[in-house]
């Protein structure tokens, strides 16, 4: 079963933005800059969550475009391994690439959707909760009850939250279990879960408590990352990244649909028109949202 394979979350993007995102902004001073974020899974060998973030820190804005795992897509197999297959999914380029995983999952992110990436950032969840508990916790509104047992996982699963109008505090530990809930959608239905955590994740170290441990998060975090980043420059200019507005943060998965028949297993199809959309929206050339009118007011 898909979720029981699974070990990482789509919210692993989140200390990855706010290590990963910080250490691009330092390097790349205040222009655009793309990023791809990478988790791992338990095997360390294929990704089990890709996002492509956009930083323009001018503008104040993060753009957010997940590219769930099972994603079919071209690979250059002719310089990998023999046992290479194209096409295939998106998870397994970190594979075929060996030690140059991640390289070969940009090069493949770059031929699907048409766009340069500037630097990429790989991490498994070791840090994850250390992350969370040096931010002191993240409160959060958790609006379906939430359920799931799996003993066999790598950590075991025991995820039980009831649905509440109040937030609800999560500690590190609570925190990874809210972000590895899966439910019935698995990769195309969290892409609003991972939002909502994010948004509280930075808001939190954007509090004055929260900012005075920043070294902290930072130095903690960066003993889970690779990244082809120069990190020396992230603890002096971190704070370039916080001029995102965080309320208009926008985030949406890789349109396309599903084939559970297709030869490679269970596949996700990019809809190629769709996704020329969305790219062109949220990487190309992104725009702020606009602000939906207010009922009952008049022109």
């Amino acid at each position: 079963m898909a979720t029981r394979r699974r070990t990482l979350s789509i919210v692993l993007a989140v200390p990855l933005l706010l290590l990963g995102g910080f250490a691009a902004t330092a390097w790349f001073g205040t222009g655009p800059v793309n990023v791809l974020l990478m988790g791992l899974d338990e095997g360390r060998t294929r990704t089990d969550v890709v996002v492509l973030a956009h930083l323009e820190p001018r503008k104040g804005m993060l753009t957010l475009l997940s590219l769930p795992r099972d994603t079919l897509v071209e690979i250059d197999c002719a310089p990998l391994s023999e046992w290479c297959v194209t096409p295939d999914k998106l998870a397994h380029a970190h594979a075929y690439g060996g030690e140059r995983g991640p390289e070969v999952t940009v090069e493949t992110v770059e031929r699907l959707l048409g766009v340069d990436i500037d630097h990429w950032v790989r991490v498994d969840f070791e840090g994850f909760q250390k992350v969370v508990d040096l931010l002191g916790g993240v409160d959060l509104v958790i609006d379906q009850d939430m359920h799931y047992e799996d003993p066999y996982a790598d950590p075991p699963l025991h995820i039980h939250f009831e649905a509440s109008e109040e937030p609800q505090h999560l500690d590190g530990q609570r925190a990874l279990e809210f972000v590895r809930y899966r439910g019935a959608t698995g990769d195309i239905g969290r892409t609003e879960r991972t939002k909502q955590f994010l948004v509280a994740l930075a808001r939190k170290a954007r509090e004055t408590q929260s900012l005075t441990r920043l070294p902290a998060v930072i130095r903690t975090g960066l003993a889970y990352v690779d990244t082809d980043v120069d990190f020396r420059a992230a603890l002096s200019l971190a704070v370039a990244a916080l001029r995102v507005d965080l309320d208009r943060t926008q985030m949406e998965t890789l349109p396309g649909w599903d084939d559970p028949g297709h030869h490679r297993g269970w596949v996700w199809i990019p809809d190629e028109a769709a996704v020329a959309e969305v790219v062109d929206r949220l990487i190309l050339h992104p725009e702020p949202p606009v602000d939906e009118p207010e009922a009952g007011s008049e022109d």
